[in-house]
């Protein structure tokens, strides 16, 4: 009984694919969206740019794309290997935009992070001044704030946080100037990140912006502090799912430090 019933609806399935033949212009269809899935770039593996809307706008072209896939039926039409060839593109598009959903909160939570710490370093310099300060001055010593909370977060999760392999994909794109570093250098990369360090680099730097007007070991300590706050998941991974972890500090450093020339 069973071995009739496998045949039955062999003799019933066979026939039916066999006499499906494509039209040249649902080939066409079938090909072109494999060919349109096959050319989307991954902003973490090597084909990235640099700001925060990288990753919401992969995560958009993934979408855009996978909802312009040929129906089931198109599909069925056409010859067994372009069936298993847009199914298997489907379903990595389909592994990637769930990795993009987790991937796009995390950055505009980064984001949002950021732009949240360079407001307050406004607070910071009424706190650690030391003598009236002019409208100019204060502007002075906040947009020198920002550059320096934006380099020292940057540099932390460079040197800190990134492995050699991340660090190695990003290089290679700024050598080809496909990207470029969003933040200037303002406080001369000191070679050692450590606290100390650090607080020396940014003083001595700050210091010629306005001599005894601030408690400038405060100031820089307030700045360490912020970037340390900014960039302290950078451990953090998540995995990619065409294999290997991706890190926080990667997501950080490309939506955050990363400008497209």
């Amino acid at each position: 009984m069973g071995f009739s019933l496998v045949v039955a609806v062999v003799l019933v399935v066979l026939p039916l694919q066999a006499c499906v033949k494509p039209n040249a212009a649902e080939v066409t269809v079938v090909k072109g969206w494999i060919g349109k899935a096959g050319q989307l770039d991954d902003p973490l593996k090597g084909t990235f740019k640099g700001g925060d809307d990288v990753f919401r706008n992969q995560n958009k072209s993934l979408t855009q794309t996978i909802n312009e896939l040929p129906t089931p039926e198109q599909i069925k039409k056409v010859p067994p290997e372009l069936q298993t060839e847009i199914n298997a593109a489907a379903a990595r598009l389909r592994k990637q935009i769930t990795f993009y959903d987790k991937i796009t909160p995390v950055a505009t939570s980064m984001a949002a992070k950021r732009t949240a710490a360079a407001q307050e370093i406004a607070a910071l310099i009424n706190y650690t001044r030391r003598e009236v300060l002019s409208e100019d001055a204060r502007n002075d010593l906040w947009d020198f704030g920002k550059d320096v909370l934006q380099e020292t977060a940057c540099e932390l999760a460079w040197r800190y946080y990134m492995p050699e392999n991340e660090r190695k994909v990003v290089e290679a794109k700024l050598d080809t100037g496909a990207v470029a570093l969003s933040y200037t250098d303002q406080i001369h990369n000191p070679a050692d990140m450590t606290t100390g360090i650090l607080l020396n680099a940014i003083t001595s730097t700050a210091k010629g912006r306005s001599s005894a007007a601030m408690a400038w070991q405060d100031y820089a300590t307030g700045l360490r502090d912020k970037a340390y706050a900014l960039t302290r998941d950078g451990a953090s991974v998540i995995k990619h799912p065409d294999g290997g972890d991706i890190t926080f500090a990667l997501i950080y450093f490309i939506g955050g430090c990363l400008k497209t020339p």
